[in-house]
């Protein structure tokens, strides 16, 4: 083939010889006929070749980077099918621009290795538990330091910032009383209403009051309360300390000599240990209020003989227990809250990452202690 133009199309020759096919490349593989190229190299690959194949380069004289590209990714392509490649008659240029593009190389293989469905998942299982693993231990640190600085600030009260705490239980408690106390009621109207309709067809509705009162005591109340906080305050925690990061505030308060964990993490995690049993408190009258209401209208009983069948029902260290847990859950929701606040990097979408891991993380980790501690009350027999 010879070139009688200006312009000379990329062409391939095939020739084959002893067991073994030669492919003699011809024209201009440049960057202006990629297209043609690309095309010529698809071709070669759909071609069922035998074991040893090579490329025959002595008349392969007008190209670019492109060309060799194309040539090099078919190559590694025929490689990864089981062929034996062999490049003749190179010149120094080609060798010379070929060399350029080795690193490359694992980029095109992991590009077209096909990987299997199981592969994939058992890949991304992995990734996932060393991701977890990770944020655990992190955590587990992260709760450390919160603990040394607990007890430093407990040992040095004039440390201790009353204002700040003050101003936080009013922020996460007194302003979260209207949610709370509207969601417990309405939970209460529903414990009541499926209590109710399940317990009439063994004639036993007016034990409706014991479901009620029990499971709005020890259970309800306290959960229902820790899922909301973690909602709505922790979700703010998260995100008030991530925009003071961003902001470099938290820089700020290291230069002055300032320390976070004493202004910022400490003072939130102890207004919500404070705050959390009287939210729980109110959010159990509020269920209380709820099934109530729901009884006294659907069973025809006497609000008077409500009240005398919750104080059969409800002990006092039935009462506790639900009062005990709330610390507790108020505790973990304010260190996973400012963990995640402290984690956040530098751009407003780490703040809405970090903001949903804090609620998420908070409530699976409130739930996980609910359900622990409710195993160890009942093994003990409270």
């Amino acid at each position: 083939m010879t070139k009688t133009a200006e312009f000379s199309a990329p062409t391939v020759e095939v020739v084959s010889q002893k067991g073994a096919v030669i492919f003699k490349l011809y024209g201009m593989w440049l960057a202006k006929t990629a297209r043609d190229a690309e095309l010529l190299c698809e071709d070669i690959l759909k071609k069922s070749a035998p074991t040893h194949i090579s490329f025959d380069l002595s008349a392969f004289k007008d190209f670019d980077t492109s060309g060799i590209w194309l040539l090099h990714r078919t190559i590694q392509a025929l490689e990864l099918k089981g062929h034996h490649v062999n490049i003749q008659n190179a010149s120094k240029t080609f060798l010379t621009l070929s060399s350029r593009l080795e690193p490359y190389k694992p980029s095109f293989e992991k590009a077209l290795k096909s990987s299997s469905f199981f592969g994939t998942r058992l890949a991304y299982i992995g990734k996932t538990s060393i991701a977890v693993a990770l944020l655990t231990r992190d955590l587990i640190i992260f709760l450390g330091q919160v603990t040394v600085g607990l007890f430093f600030v407990l040992l040095h009260p004039w440390r201790l910032r009353f204002i700040s705490i003050v101003v936080h239980m009013e922020r996460f408690g007194v302003n979260a009383i209207p949610i709370i106390t509207l969601i417990s009621m309405a939970l209460g109207l529903v414990l009541a209403y499926q209590g109710e309709e399940q317990l009439r067809r063994f004639g036993a509705e007016i034990y409706t009051i014991n479901l009620v009162s029990i499971s709005v005591v020890r259970e309800v109340g306290i959960l229902i309360t820790a899922i909301l906080v973690a909602g709505r305050t922790g979700s703010s925690i998260t995100a008030q300390i991530g925009i003071m990061k961003i902001n470099q505030e938290v820089d700020a308060l290291n230069t002055l000599g300032l320390s976070p964990m004493e202004v910022l993490i400490i003072p939130r995690i102890l207004a919500l240990i404070l705050i959390m049993p009287c939210l729980a408190f109110v959010a159990d009258l509020a269920g209380l209020l709820g099934g109530g209401i729901m009884v006294v209208l659907s069973l025809d009983v006497s609000p008077e003989l409500y009240i005398y069948r919750i104080a059969e029902a409800v002990t006092i260290g039935g009462f506790w227990i639900g009062i005990i847990k709330a610390p507790l859950f108020g505790a973990i929701i304010g260190v996973v809250s400012c963990f995640e606040g402290m984690r956040v990097k530098g751009t407003a979408e780490s703040v809405g990452i970090c903001t949903t891991r804090s609620v998420v993380e908070g409530i699976f980790l409130v739930t996980l202690a609910d359900a622990l501690l409710s195993v160890f009350f009942s093994k003990i027999g409270i």
